[in-house]
């Protein structure tokens, strides 16, 4: 009786997250020619930049959980979201003199992720300057900055890449 009933209620949970689905993408369908496109991306806490990206990387989800279900002769298989993946985001620049990022992430080598922990903002600007998307990232750590490899003697430009946790990413209107 229990498998049946746990049958049941999975079942009509799928369905429910299925229509709901078909709704809002329905009702929020993209239009041709609505995709943006970027020249900047920038960071702000309080208000105050932190600097100009050229490049964004952002990743929120989960991991899949397969739940095998039988019953009366049937073998059913469901997908579920599973463990939680930490939402990260990965900028990267050409290296400038501003120490404003490497002072947020010595916080958190020297153990005060607490007061390291921003609320953020992250906005990407189009060609000419206006903000087309914008993220708010919640409880916000840089939890590792790379410089590429640097060789005495090259002008190529040296890229700064800081990789950032957070607790929730946002995705608002702009």
């Amino acid at each position: 009786m229990k498998s049946r009933t746990l049958l049941a209620v999975l079942v009509g949970a799928a369905l429910v997250a299925g229509v709901i689905g078909a709704w809002t993408s329905a009702s929020q369908g993209a239009t041709p020619g609505d995709e943006l496109t970027a020249a900047r991306f920038e960071l702000t806490i309080d208000g105050r930049s932190l600097g100009s990206f050229s490049e964004l990387g952002l990743i929120s989800g989960f991991e899949r959980e397969e739940l095998e279900l039988v019953g009366r002769g049937d073998e059913t298989e469901l997908k579920l979201p599973g463990k939680r993946t930490p939402p990260t985001v990965t900028l990267k620049r050409g290296m400038t003199r501003n120490i404003e990022l490497a002072a947020w992430h010595e916080l958190v080598i020297l153990g005060d992720v607490a007061a390291a922990r921003r609320n953020v903002t992250l906005t990407m600007f189009n060609a000419i300057g206006e903000p087309v998307a914008t993220w708010n990232l919640i409880d916000a750590w840089p939890s590792k900055i790379e410089i590429g490899s640097l060789k005495s003697g090259d002008s190529s430009v040296t890229l700064e890449t800081v990789t950032i946790a957070c607790e929730f990413i946002r995705r608002v209107s702009v």
